[in-house]
């Protein structure tokens, strides 16, 4: 809901955070971190919550072959907690209710570990340079949206309303 945006952006920017970028970069960043009335228009967008309170969120941009992951952004207080692999879940659901074999994602180097722990495999860098990290590289990465397990069901859990 619109009135959710300023929680979600405050739960993006605290992430990206969590993973020490310097408060300029983090304002550099800021436009690209923030969700939009029109994008949240425009962009499905689940948020988790936990007695009542946004935790995380995801957001899925359909205007793209594959589809992309826009936004996935958990509280560092509930990281750990299962909470970006229920979001991912979702994601995932959405995009193969609408025909999608897999899911596209521009990912933060600090989050390719998690992505991967999915199921996402790299399939590219683009480059990245911040100061202090010239050498910085975004991971490019593709997640199959429907992981088949043994009897023909996807492998991952519905996402949980």
């Amino acid at each position: 809901m619109p009135a959710d945006i300023q929680t979600l952006n405050e739960i993006a920017l605290a992430a990206k955070a969590h993973w020490g970028y310097s408060a300029e970069q983090l304002r550099a960043w800021k436009a690209d971190l923030t969700v939009s009335a029109e994008a949240l228009a425009a962009k499905p967008v689940w948020v988790a919550e936990e007695n009542g309170r946004p935790t995380g969120f995801v957001q899925v941009a359909m205007d793209t072959q594959p589809w992309e992951l826009e936004a996935l952004w958990v509280d560092p207080g509930h990281m750990g907690r299962g909470v970006g692999k229920a979001l991912l879940a979702w994601a995932r659901q959405q995009a193969l209710a609408g025909g999608q074999s897999e899911l596209a994602i521009d990912a933060d180097p600090h989050a390719e570990a998690f992505y991967r722990a999915c199921g996402a495999r790299l399939v590219g860098t683009v480059p990245a340079p911040i100061a202090g990290s010239p050498e910085r590289v975004r991971p490019q990465l593709r997640l199959q949206v429907k992981a088949e397990d043994g009897d023909g069901s996807p492998g991952f859990p519905p996402p949980r309303e």
